[in-house]
């Protein structure tokens, strides 16, 4: 992938880019049987079995952070990638290189960081009197008993919190304590509600919340492996994006005959449009 395109034009790829560029984010997406059909049917691909493996721990770290399983996941992170919730003296390099490694992104990956993430998330999931199933069910089912926490279990929780708090007061930054303090503050408020899940603050108990944690594990993973925490697809899209972006705010004109993005509507001046995927998906030729 370090060299995916030299020499080649990227509106004009050839067909193994085509295939590594699927490949990569079938693999980013954690779809090993298909990355396996895929290679099995072509020739001149190699990915080995080690790589298919991580993929698929990989994938399962991120399925148990989704469904609320915190304590499985974290054993499959300590089983599979160690790396990312313990500082090793002598970690593994990477196994490869992205070609988007030029180019910074905001993920969290410090494992006293991530670690506290993880046992607040479960605490959270502690803290529910209903389940929150995943995947959510396709009706719109509406609960209509209401479980509460009995006397034992909250306390429980607040031994919980405590340890929690006290974790956040060991982080060497002054910033990081302060942030992670704050936000057990807020966390801490779900033991003042029999019914967390009906309270002010039940944005902790959504399923976008356990979605956050899970993207930024995988990102962490990803980062500590030294492979770009997003896909070369994904990368050429955001590319493709910010270019006629720009060069539409610059009310850059079109040369005769150039290809521009698909738009619904004809231009109302004589600029490049802006590209839009929906439409680019949606356009037949």
């Amino acid at each position: 992938m370090d060299s995916l395109f030299d020499g080649v034009r990227v509106d004009e790829p050839i067909e193994f880019q085509l295939k590594a560029l699927v490949l990569d984010y079938l693999a980013h997406q954690g779809y090993t049987n298909t990355v396996a059909a895929i290679v099995r049917d072509s020739e001149g691909d190699n990915i080995s079995d080690g790589d298919n493996t991580r993929t698929l721990h990989r994938r399962l770290v991120y399925h148990n952070l989704q469904a609320g399983n915190i304590e499985h996941a974290i054993a499959l992170l300590n089983s599979h990638f160690p790396q990312v919730l313990h500082q090793l003296k002598n970690p593994d390099p990477p196994h490869h290189r992205r070609i988007s490694d030029a180019i910074t992104y905001s993920c969290p990956t410090h494992p006293h960081h991530l670690a506290l993430n993880l046992r607040i998330q479960a605490f959270i999931e502690a803290c529910r009197t209903r389940p929150l199933p995943f995947p959510p069910p396709d009706d719109n089912h509406i609960h209509t008993d209401q479980p509460t926490l009995d006397l034992n279990a909250s306390i429980l929780l607040l031994n919980k919190a405590k340890k929690l708090l006290a974790h956040a007061q060991m982080l060497p930054n002054p910033a990081d304590r302060a942030l992670y303090s704050r936000e057990l503050n807020n966390v801490g408020g779900l033991l003042a509600y029999q019914v967390p899940e009906n309270s002010p603050i039940r944005k902790y108990m959504a399923q976008d919340r356990r979605d956050a944690v899970a993207d930024q594990i995988h990102c962490a993973i990803l980062e500590h492996a030294g492979i770009c925490s997003i896909s070369s697809l994904e990368l050429l899209v955001r590319y493709t994006a910010n270019l006629w972006y720009f060069a539409n705010k610059l009310e850059i004109k079109p040369r005769p005959g150039a290809i521009v993005p698909p738009t619904p509507l004809p231009p109302l001046l004589d600029i490049v449009p802006m590209f839009d995927l929906g439409e680019f998906l949606d356009h037949k030729p």
